[in-house]
C-alpha cells in the first residue's frame, strides 16, 4: 500500500510540475518576444534579437505550443538579420523557422520562412536558390488560395530576374493590374516597377517609383538609388549632381553608424538589466516552487487520507449487507427446512410422497446409473446430462445458487452433485479431488453465503431443501 500511494504522489507530483513548467515556459517566451517586438520601435534590430534569442532559450521543449512560437521567432530573427545585410545568419534562422513549421505543418509558417530564405539568396545573387524557394512559397499559396501571398511572390520573382539582367522574364511573372500590395513590399513593388518603366523608356513614371524608394525605402534600396543616379550622373558629367549624390551617400552611411552605435550602447544595458532580472527571478521561482511542491504534497496527500477512507467505508458497508442479506436468507431457509421436516414425518405414512417422486426420477436415470458406478472423474458430456436432469426437476436452483454466491463451475458442479444424492467419497472420484478438499468445499460455501462457520452436512442440507 505504501508503494502504490508512493507512486501516485510521484506521478501526480511530476505531472503538475511538468504542466506548470510549460506554461511558465509560455507565458516568459511571449512576454519576451513582446518586449522584442517594441524595441524596434526604438532600436534598429540587435536589441529585439537579443530578447528573441531569450524567449528561444525559455522554450526548451518541442511539444506543439512551443513550435509554434520558435517558428515565428526564428523567421523574425531572419528578417532582422536581412536588413542589416548579415545574409548567412539570416538563413540560418530562416531555415531553424522552416524545420519547425515543418513539425508542426504550419502552412504559413512554411510559406514566410521559404520566403525570407528566398529574399536571402537572392541578396546574395544567388538567383537559383531564390527563385526556387519562390516557387516553394507559391505552390503553397495557390494550395491555401492566398492571393495576398501569390502577388507579393510575383513581384519579388520580378526582382530576382531584374537582378539577374532578365527583364522579358520578369515581367511575365507580374500580376495582373490592380496591384493589391502589402505594406511590408512597398519596396519591392517601387523597385520592379522603376525598373520594367525605365526598360520600357517610361522614364519620368520610372523617376516617381525611384523617388518613393529614396524617400521610404531601406538603407538596401536607398544606397541602390542613389548608386544608380551617381552612375548616370557621372556619365553626364553633371559633377553638382554627382556631388550631391555622393554627399547623401555618405548621410545614410554616417547614420547606419551612428545608429550601430546607438544600437549597440542600448544592446549593453539591455544585457545587464536581463542579468539582474533572470538573477531576481530564479529567486522568486525557486520560491514559487517549494510553495507550490507542498502545496501539491498536501493536496495529494489529503485526496489519498479521502480515498482510503471512502474505500474502508464503502468494503465495511457492503460486508455488514452482505451478512444481513445472507443471514436473512439463513432464518428463511431453516424455517423452510423445518417446515419441509415437518411436512415429511406428517407424510411419512403417505406411500410415495411427492417429493420423493422426483428423487426416483433422479435414481432411475441412466446419468445417475452411470455416475454412481463410475471411477474416472466426469467428462464434459456427462456434466451437461446431469445439469440438463436437475435443472429440469428444479427449475430455480442455479438461480438461488447464483443469488448465494455460488457461481464458480466446480462450484456448482459439486452442488448439483450433492442434490442427486451422492456422498462426499463419490463426488470426489467425479470431480477428481480428494475427500477432503469436497468438505473443505462444503464448509467454504455455507460460511460464504451465511457469514457463518458451519459443517458440511449443513451444506448438504440447504442444498437439500432447496
Amino acid at each position: 500500500m505504501r508503494k502504490i500511494i508512493a507512486i501516485i504522489l510521484a506521478v501526480g507530483l511530476t505531472s503538475c510540475q511538468q504542466t506548470s513548467s510549460l506554461e511558465g515556459a509560455l507565458t516568459e517566451a511571449d512576454s519576451l518576444y513582446a518586449i522584442g517586438k517594441r524595441s524596434l520601435d526604438s532600436y534598429p534590430s540587435m536589441r529585439s534579437i537579443l530578447y528573441f534569442q531569450r524567449a528561444l532559450d525559455v522554450l526548451q521543449n518541442n511539444d506543439s505550443a512551443s513550435l509554434h512560437r520558435k517558428t515565428r521567432i526564428f523567421a523574425e530573427m531572419g528578417r532582422l538579420y536581412a536588413q542589416q545585410q548579415l545574409y548567412t545568419e539570416a538563413i540560418n534562422r530562416y531555415q531553424l523557422s522552416l524545420t519547425s513549421a515543418e513539425q508542426t505543418n504550419d502552412t504559413l509558417g512554411l510559406m514566410i520562412a521559404y520566403k525570407g530564405l528566398g529574399n536571402a539568396y537572392q541578396r546574395q545573387d544567388n538567383t537559383h536558390e531564390a527563385i526556387r524557394h519562390y516557387n516553394i512559397v507559391e505552390q503553397l499559396a495557390t494550395q491555401q488560395h492566398d492571393e495576398k501571398m501569390l502577388t507579393s511572390i510575383a513581384f519579388h520573382k520580378a526582382e530576382a530576374y531584374i537582378n539577374a539582367g532578365k527583364m522579358e522574364q520578369a515581367m511575365k511573372e507580374l500580376p495582373q493590374p490592380p496591384y493589391q500590395i502589402e505594406e511590408a513590399d512597398e519596396d519591392v513593388f517601387h523597385f520592379v516597377m522603376a525598373h520594367i518603366l525605365d526598360w520600357q523608356k517610361q522614364t519620368e513614371k520610372a523617376d516617381e517609383h525611384y523617388a518613393s524608394l529614396l524617400e521610404t525605402g531601406s538603407a538596401y534600396y536607398q544606397q541602390y538609388v542613389i548608386n544608380k543616379k551617381l552612375q548616370k550622373a557621372i556619365q553626364l558629367r553633371d559633377f553638382h549632381q554627382s556631388n550631391n549624390l555622393f554627399n547623401q551617400k555618405k548621410a545614410i552611411e554616417l547614420n547606419r553608424e551612428m545608429e550601430a552605435q546607438y544600437e549597440a550602447t542600448g544592446t549593453i544595458g539591455t544585457v545587464y538589466q536581463v542579468l539582474n532580472t533572470e538573477k531576481e527571478k530564479a529567486h522568486l521561482q525557486m520560491k514559487n516552487q517549494q510553495i507550490r511542491f507542498y502545496a501539491i504534497i498536501g493536496i495529494l496527500s489529503l485526496v489519498l487520507v479521502i480515498a482510503i477512507i471512502v474505500t474502508l467505508l464503502y468494503r465495511a458497508r457492503s460486508e455488514q449487507m452482505r451478512l444481513a442479506r445472507n443471514q436473512a436468507l439463513l432464518e428463511k431457509y431453516n424455517e423452510a427446512l423445518k417446515a419441509d421436516l415437518e411436512k415429511e414425518r406428517a407424510k411419512a405414512t403417505t406411500p410415495q410422497p411427492k417429493a420423493d417422486i422426483k428423487t426416483m426420477t433422479i435414481r432411475e436415470s441412466a446419468i445417475y446409473q452411470r455416475l454412481l458406478i463410475s471411477e474416472k472423474p466426469m467428462n464434459e458430456a456427462d456434466t451437461t446430462i446431469m445439469m440438463e436432469l436437475i435443472d429440469s426437476l428444479y427449475p430455480d436452483l442455479k438461480t438461488r445458487l447464483t443469488t448465494f454466491g455460488v457461481i464458480k463451475e466446480h462450484e456448482l458442479r459439486m452442488c448439483y452433485l450433492i442434490k442427486m444424492g451422492f456422498k462426499t467419497s463419490r463426488i470426489a472420484t467425479l470431480l477428481s479431488r480428494t475427500d477432503s478438499a469436497i468438505s473443505n468445499g462444503r464448509m467454504r460455501l455455507y460460511k460464504k453465503v451465511f457469514g457463518q462457520p458451519g459443517k458440511g452436512e449443513d451444506w448438504d442440507k440447504v442444498m437439500l431443501s432447496l
